[in-house]
């Protein structure tokens, strides 16, 4: 059988400017701060599972549908993004089976774009409108916390328990308190590897449930759990050689929570400075070669060195 050549592309960079754009917009105008917030938070989710699982040019006219449709600050838009990305989603797969491939199946990645689609149809919903991004964010950091903490792999049916607890969240928002915890259990194994960046985030994401208790539901899943976890799969995934610093727009994150209840003002500039810290450890990816080959500029010239 004749092997399909997958080429592909930095789709996920328009996706992050876009993510920009919209938490600028959603600082600025408060009025619309959680629907802008949001816009910004599903960008990234849709640039990074477009990059990571469905990167080909061969898509390109969806990815581009998608990217549109998301822009426009109209809720039925998002719907219409949703739909665009799981039909990616279904043509991806069903190329890989027919070029004879096999892979591991992680539901909580797959079921997130069709989730998207009925999130957005019952917006304004804000609980229901974080599931998919739970989803997501929880799912692909199975594999980063894996490669770094030499945790548990969860594929298949081994997902159902978390999978469920998630969808429960969505309805019975006191459950997210042990969200965390039910992760971090789920992925323990004896010999754990020690790596700086991924502990953080893992305690991180463990604890910031707790605190939505008494903070924010939303904004500890935002803040505490969203942010760090994006920060972790991003930078691993495109900019691996700098993961060792992670931790630092992790806990600005984490702090950022931390502050809310105290000084939203000063929580906020907190926040800006994380994800403006995390912009500079992806940087490399921000140059016109790099989003035309989807490979960062610093490994593109290694690659080059090394020939």
């Amino acid at each position: 059988m004749k092997k399909e050549v997958i080429e592909p592309w930095g789709v996920n960079i328009p996706y992050i400017f876009l993510a920009m754009v919209y938490w600028a917009l959603g600082g600025i105008f408060f009025n619309f701060h959680p629907y802008f917030m949001l816009i910004g938070a599903y960008s990234l989710f849709f640039g990074m599972i477009l990059r990571l699982f469905f990167p080909a040019k061969k898509y390109l006219i969806l990815h581009l549908a998608t990217l549109v449709s998301l822009s426009v600050p109209i809720p039925y838009f998002q719907v219409i993004a949703s739909v665009f990305l799981t039909s990616t989603e279904i043509w991806a797969i069903h190329d890989v089976k027919s070029y004879g491939s096999k892979f591991p199946i992680n539901f909580l990645v797959l079921l997130s774009p069709p989730a998207s689609i009925i999130s957005w149809l019952l917006y304004p919903n804000f609980s229901i409108l974080l599931i998919p991004l739970m989803l997501y964010t929880l799912g692909v950091n199975i594999g980063v916390f894996h490669a770094t903490l030499n945790t548990r792999v969860i594929f298949g049916l081994y997902q159902f328990p978390l999978l469920l607890f998630i969808l429960l969240v969505g309805f019975f928002k006191e459950l997210f308190t042990g969200l965390g915890l039910l992760y971090s259990l789920t992925l323990f194994q004896k010999g754990l590897k020690m790596n700086r960046s991924a502990l953080v985030t893992m305690v991180y994401v463990t604890v910031s449930p707790i605190l939505g208790y008494f903070i924010s539901y939303t904004h500890a899943f935002t803040l505490g759990v969203m942010s760090p976890l994006f920060f972790s799969c991003i930078t691993y995934s495109i900019s691996r050689y700098n993961y060792d610093k992670v931790y630092i727009p992790s806990s600005l994150s984490f702090l950022s929570l931390i502050l809310h209840n105290i000084n939203l003002g000063v929580s906020a500039i907190v926040w800006i400075v994380a994800v403006l810290f995390f912009l500079y450890l992806i940087k490399d990816n921000f140059y016109m070669e790099s989003i035309k080959t989807g490979m960062s500029r610093r490994w593109l010239k290694s690659a080059r060195g090394k020939k």
